[in-house]
Order: C-alpha cells, then structure tokens, then sequence
C-alpha cells in the first residue's frame, strides 16, 4: 500500500503494521529510537521517511526537564504544548536549531521534516514562518524536502514541497456552516489543485470526533472535489499521539 502513517511516540512498528505500511510516506518525531539511534531507513527502505518538528512548541516531556527552557507565552489549552514566545529571537532560534538537528539525527538519511502548526503563524507571522524553512535549508547538508501540515498560504513558496497534509480536512467532514466558512474552503481547494499540478502528494486525516459532513449542494460539490484531490485520506484517528495513524 502506498499512502502515510504518522505517529508520535516511542514504541517501535508491529511486523503486521510494517506490512499494512509497505511503501508511502512515514513520519516519526526526532526522538522515536528508529530516528535517534539509526534504523529508520532500514526498517521502511521503500518509505519516504520524514522526521516530525513544529517551529511554534516544545516537546513538554524535554521542556519540563530542561535547565535553560526557550522562552514560551504558556501551554496549549487544547494538547497542553508548551507554546513558543516567537515574538523572542531566541525562540525562533531554538526552533530552527531543533529541526536541524531532528534532519541529521538519523544521518541526514531521512527523506525530510515534516512541519506542523504552521497554520498558527498565519496570517499575520507569515514572515517567521517563511524565515524559519528557510534557515533551515541553510543550515542543513541539504536541504530536507518538506512535508507541510496545512499553512496553505505557504505552499507556493517553496520550491522543495514533497507533500501536505489536511489535517481535520476529509471529504467525510466537510460541510458549510457560513458563507465566511464556504469562502475559506474555495481557498484549500485553490491551494490544493495548486500544489497537485507540481506533483505534490495529497494526504488528509479527520478525527473519531469529529462530525459528519453536511448534505446541501455546496456542501457535496467541495466533497467531490476535494476527494478527487486527495491521494489517500485517513479518517476516524485517534487524539491520543501515541497511536499509529495510517491511511487505508
């Protein structure tokens, strides 16, 4: 099968996961043993491998243990993240130290970073967020290929893009609730076809609690076409990070 699995944890693959996975793209944090202690590439060498960083929050587990924390504005009301104080130099400097060294802790052999949150830089820091992917290519061997997490307004800026993610975006849970809401969703489409035509893979993951789509004409004319968009779609995901989420 080809499509993704992203998981965030420490547990290595079950033999009928790593079966089910086969080929795709696979996305683990910096600290998952595969990556900090080699094997990723071994263990998924028909996968593009993709270590998870977010420029906009610190890992609670090492924040909490850290002598010299980076500065934060507080935790994340809904995952109760440590949230980066990106109006402090020093924040985004540690932000692009982290995913420099996320690339090269599997020996630079991963395919590339996978970025998350970026959405939260948007639209008024959209400037932090470009600078951000950008010290990062510079400070690397070579620069990772990128797997963005929405931040849709960015995709055409860069250059390396393998894939995207539409994260609480499939077709089974979009539906209109306002005009402003139909508005924005014609821009996801925009961005989507865009990123398509430069052969830039499609994923989309929607969660077990969210609702269901609605049923009005608008509402299936973006389902019918968002889903002839995307490349695979992921749905019903668990909000407990230290699951396997995998298309099928």
């Amino acid at each position: 099968m080809s499509g993704v699995s992203i998981y965030f944890g420490v547990e290595p693959p079950e033999t009928p996961l790593l079966t089910a996975i086969g080929t795709g793209d696979v996305v683990l944090e910096p600290y998952h043993p595969l990556v900090q202690d080699g094997g990723f590439a071994d263990v998924f060498p028909h996968c593009r491998r993709y270590v998870y960083v977010n420029p906009t929050t610190v890992d609670p587990w090492h924040y909490d243990r850290m002598a010299d924390p980076p500065p934060i504005t507080g935790r994340d009301a809904r995952w109760g993240l440590p949230r980066l104080d990106l109006d402090r130099p020093e924040a985004l400097d540690w932000a692009v130290a982290q995913a420099v060294a996320a690339f090269a802790a599997d020996g630079a052999r991963s395919t590339g970073l996978f970025v998350d949150d970026l959405d939260r830089m948007l639209p008024n820091r959209a400037e932090l967020a470009i600078e951000y992917l950008a010290r990062v290519g510079e400070r690397t061997p070579h620069e990772p290929r990128w797997f963005l997490n929405r931040g849709f307004a960015l995709w055409p800026l860069v250059e390396a893009l393998d894939a995207v993610l539409l994260e609480d975006l499939t077709p089974e849970v979009v539906g209109f609730r306002s005009v402003d809401e139909s508005r924005w969703m014609d821009e996801v489409l925009a961005a989507v076809r865009g990123v398509r035509s430069r052969g830039v893979r499609v994923h989309a993951l929607s969660y077990d609690d969210q609702d269901r789509a609605g049923a009005t004409a608008a509402d299936r004319r973006v389902q019918t076409e968002l889903a002839a968009l995307v490349d695979t779609v992921t749905t019903d995901a668990d909000r407990p990070l230290n699951t396997w989420r995998t298309s099928r």
